[in-house]
């Protein structure tokens, strides 16, 4: 069992990908009026980073985790008909190990600039964890486990129960996407009941912003619940939980 600060019983940390700009506008400071921050999933090339350094700079400011979601967001194309949005350059299935630990350093480098901050977590583009083919493929985690604290990995529909056996940079996780207020309470009621550490991935809020999102309605209800909670439940960014896990 897991001793987790303040004597909550439990953990949960919000992540939002792709670093949209709404994320900024509307997403933080939501959360900062119910007390809570989260994890930002930031791909330097193709988000609203570039466009706006200093909005990011000023969320990172108020507590929420810059994470790191690489240069060019490469993910494993297959079905390839199913990623039209990517071109082939970036298919992790041809990935060399060289050329992804170079993306994650950019990357790295390229949040620092903005955040000042020298330790992040790692959200796997697409929850994908390997790079190569076949015999050749290799898991990411021990590739970049020296430049991150934590990944976000597998899309496990699970809560996270640390243990030693736990693989700290494939953290399975949750999704929020099409998830409706009653499926978010029954997530913060598992983790409660078991102790554990859940790790929500999420990408736009609200219909427009991203093609995978969560009903507005059902986002305002889980920060509602969340913010209820505090004295049970510890809402922190991922690499602040994963710190504090791996500190112990």
């Amino acid at each position: 069992m897991m001793h987790w600060p303040d004597g909550q019983r439990a953990a949960l940390s919000l992540s939002y990908d792709d670093g949209l700009a709404h994320h900024v506008d509307t997403v933080a400071p939501a959360l900062e009026a119910a007390g809570l921050r989260g994890t930002f999933y930031v791909p330097i090339h193709g988000s609203d980073l570039a466009a706006r350094p200093a909005a990011w700079r000023r969320l990172a400011q108020a507590g929420h985790e810059l994470g790191n979601h690489t240069v060019f967001h490469p993910c494993r194309r297959e079905p390839a008909d199913a990623f039209g949005w990517l071109s082939p350059a970036y298919d992790l299935a041809d990935y060399r190990p060289e050329q992804l630990r170079a993306e994650v350093q950019v990357a790295n480098q390229a949040l620092q600039l903005v955040d000042g901050q020298h330790r992040r977590s790692f959200g796997h583009t697409c929850c994908d964890i390997a790079i190569g083919r076949g015999a050749d493929a290799q898991p990411i985690g021990p590739l970049i486990a020296d430049l991150v604290v934590a990944g976000r990995g597998a899309h496990t529909e699970r809560i996270v129960q640390p243990a030693a056996t736990v693989d700290p940079m494939n953290l399975g996780c949750c999704s929020g996407d099409g998830c409706q207020a009653a499926d978010l309470e029954r997530l913060v009621a598992a983790t409660l009941a078991c102790g554990g550490w859940a790790i929500l991935m999420m990408h736009g809020v609200g219909a427009g912003h991203h093609p995978l999102f969560i009903d507005t309605a059902a986002h305002a209800a889980l920060l509602a619940l969340l913010a209820a909670q505090r004295d049970t439940l510890w809402v922190a960014p991922v690499a602040t939980v994963a710190q504090h896990l791996w500190s112990r």
